[in-house]
C-alpha cells in the first residue's frame, strides 16, 4: 500500500489561523497547546482541502476568519510516486478550488488523491446520531472509491429538492411532480448500489479494529437498510406507487436520503446499549474501517488526522491505536493539550500552537 504523505501545509484566513506553513514529518506530527488556539483548525483545514467539506459542519462563511476577506489553504501531497497540489480559495459566498493548476473535471479524480481520514469528538453521533450522520461516513468513502459516485449523489440531490419543491406547491402538479421519477430512479439506485456494496467491508474491517483496540470479543453489526431498491426499474415502480403518499405528506419518503446504517453491540442497539467508553471505541472503529475500506479499493493509505485523542480514548486505548497505525503506514497527524500524549510517538514532529500560529515545539513543551 501506498500512503498519502501530506509536504506541505500553507493556511491564511481559515478560522483563526494566519501565516501558518508547515512541513510536516512523513509518518507522525503533534499539534500541542491550549484549548481554543487553533489545533483543530488546522486539521480541519487539511481535510477541507482534501474533501471539500468541513467535519465541524461549518459553512464557508463560518471558515473565513472574522478579520479576513478570503481564507486560503494549500495543500502539497504524495503518494504512488506522483505529487499533487490542491488550492482551496474561500470567501463568505464563493469557492474556488484548483487540483495540480487546473480545475478537477471528476470527483474522485480530486477526491481521491489526498484522501484523509478523520476521528473528532464529534464522531461519537456515529453511534448516538440520526440517520444522516451515518450516510455521510458511507459517502465519504464511496466518493473516493467509486467512480462516478459523487456525480450521482449530486445528480441525485438536484432532483430531490426540485421534486420537494413541486409536492410543497399550494396545489402540486401530478405530471410536474412525476417528471421527476427517472432521474430520482436512476441516480437513487446508483447510490444504492455503491452503499450495499460497501457494508461488507466496512463490518468486517470495524469488527477488527475493535477488537485490537477493545480488546473485546464483542459481536457487533453493521447493515444498510435501504427505503428503495438499487434496481432502476423496480426503483421507478416503487415511486409511482408512493407517489400519492408523497403528495399528502408534501415530500419524497423513499430514496437514499432515508436511509439508515444501523449499528448493533451483541445483537442490541448499540446507541442504546454501549456504554461511553464503547460508544468512543465504536466510533473509532468506523474511522479505522473508512481508512481499510478506501486503502482497500485505491491501494492507498489515506491520511489519518486525530483530534483531541486524549479526551476521546483512554491511554491504553490510545497506546493500541498509535501502535496499530505505526503497522498501517498511515502519516497521522494528532492534536492535544497534553504532553504526555505526544511521548506516546517519540519520533514525531512537534509543533505548538498558540493564537493561530504554529512553530516547532520548544524542548520544555515535549517531556509530559
Amino acid at each position: 500500500m501506498t500512503p498519502v504523505r501530506i509536504t506541505e501545509l500553507v493556511v491564511g484566513g481559515f478560522r483563526n489561523l494566519q501565516g501558518v506553513r508547515l512541513t510536516p514529518d512523513a509518518r507522525a506530527n503533534v499539534l500541542l497547546g491550549a484549548n481554543g488556539q487553533g489545533k483543530t483548525s488546522i486539521l480541519e483545514a487539511i481535510d477541507y482541502a482534501a474533501s471539500l467539506r468541513s467535519f465541524r459542519g461549518a459553512t464557508r462563511a463560518q471558515l473565513v476568519g472574522h478579520e479576513a476577506d478570503a481564507a486560503q489553504v494549500l495543500l502539497r501531497v504524495e503518494g504512488a510516486g506522483l505529487s499533487h497540489e490542491y488550492r482551496v480559495k474561500l470567501t463568505r459566498t464563493t469557492r474556488d478550488i484548483l487540483l495540480d493548476g487546473k480545475r478537477p473535471e471528476r470527483a474522485v479524480e480530486y477526491f481521491g488523491g489526498a484522501a484523509c481520514v478523520v476521528f473528532q469528538p464529534g464522531d461519537l453521533e456515529l453511534v448516538l446520531g440520526g440517520p444522516d450522520v451515518r450516510r455521510r461516513l458511507l459517502d465519504r468513502i464511496l466518493v473516493r472509491v467509486v467512480d462516478g459516485y459523487g456525480e450521482a449523489l449530486k445528480s441525485y440531490a438536484k432532483a430531490l429538492r426540485a421534486r420537494n419543491m413541486l409536492l410543497r406547491e399550494r396545489h402540486p402538479d401530478l405530471r410536474a411532480v412525476q417528471a421527476y421519477d427517472f432521474p430520482l430512479a436512476r441516480f437513487g439506485a446508483a447510490v444504492v448500489r455503491a452503499r450495499e456494496s460497501v457494508v461488507g467491508e466496512l463490518v468486517r474491517a470495524a469488527q477488527a479494529a475493535l477488537g485490537e483496540i477493545m480488546k473485546s470479543s464483542e459481536i457487533i453489526s453493521v447493515a444498510y437498510r435501504a427505503k428503495a431498491p438499487g434496481d432502476q426499474v423496480a426503483y421507478a415502480a416503487m415511486l409511482a406507487s408512493a407517489v400519492h403518499n408523497d403528495l399528502a405528506r408534501r415530500t419524497t419518503q423513499i430514496g437514499p436520503h432515508a436511509d439508515d446504517l444501523t449499528l448493533t453491540w451483541s445483537g442490541r442497539p448499540a446507541r442504546v446499549v454501549a456504554s461511553q467508553g464503547q460508544t468512543r471505541s465504536l466510533a473509532l472503529a468506523l474511522r479505522l474501517a473508512e481508512l481499510h475500506v478506501i486503502e482497500g479499493r485505491t491501494k492507498t493509505t489515506p491520511a489519518l488526522l486525530l483530534d483531541d485523542v486524549s479526551s476521546e480514548l483512554d491511554r491504553g486505548r490510545i497506546e493500541r491505536l498509535f501502535a496499530m497505525v505505526t503497522r498501517l503506514g498511515a502519516q497521522v497527524w494528532v492534536t492535544t493539550t497534553d504532553p504526555a500524549i505526544a511521548s506516546l510517538l517519540p519520533r514525531a514532529k512537534r509543533f505548538e500552537v498558540t493564537d493561530g500560529k504554529v512553530a516547532p515545539a520548544p524542548p520544555s513543551s515535549l517531556s509530559p
